[in-house]
């Protein structure tokens, strides 16, 4: 949790860094600052998905559905919320966290550390897809991010 609420404020401080004007300005290929943060937000409720999806005894959703590969939902987030503006984008982001740290919270150690406790995962911890859902998916992005918190436009 530490890992992952420490990646999560420094993040947020970066965000709050950035005006709005600089989040409009492209940060990665074609996505835009804004484009990023929704893009994370979007995978903070990912998690959640999956988190609520596996303890109600359930596929969080189908797996080998060509729509839900991680190129999908990239797509899929980025056409959504092509036209979000800056302010909407950082509500998001700050409330798909806040979405977040509420369901991760009941899970027990056995729930989040178990490699085999959760069959649709593969063999694979929950806190995996926690870790690559926030702070290793931050740290992926930073680079892209971090010059945006720079005042003159480049």
């Amino acid at each position: 949790m530490r890992t992952i609420t420490t990646a999560h404020r420094e993040l947020a401080q970066l965000l709050e860094r950035i005006s709005d004007d600089r989040l409009r300005d492209p940060a990665m290929d074609d996505w835009k600052g804004q484009d990023v943060f929704a893009h994370l937000a979007w995978w903070h409720d990912h998690s959640v998905l999956v988190i609520e999806g596996l303890r109600a005894g359930r596929q969080p959703y189908d797996g080998t559905d060509p729509a839900n590969t991680t190129d999908s939902f990239n797509e899929r987030v980025y056409r959504e919320h092509l036209d979000d503006r800056p302010d909407v984008t950082r509500v998001a982001f700050k409330q798909s966290f806040e979405r977040l740290l509420a369901a991760i919270k009941p899970l027990t150690d056995d729930e989040l550390f178990g490699a085999d406790r959760w069959p649709w995962l593969g063999g694979e911890a929950l806190v995996e897809t926690l870790l690559w859902d926030t702070s290793r998916h931050y740290e992926a992005h930073l680079a892209h991010l971090a010059p945006l918190a720079q005042n003159a436009r480049t």
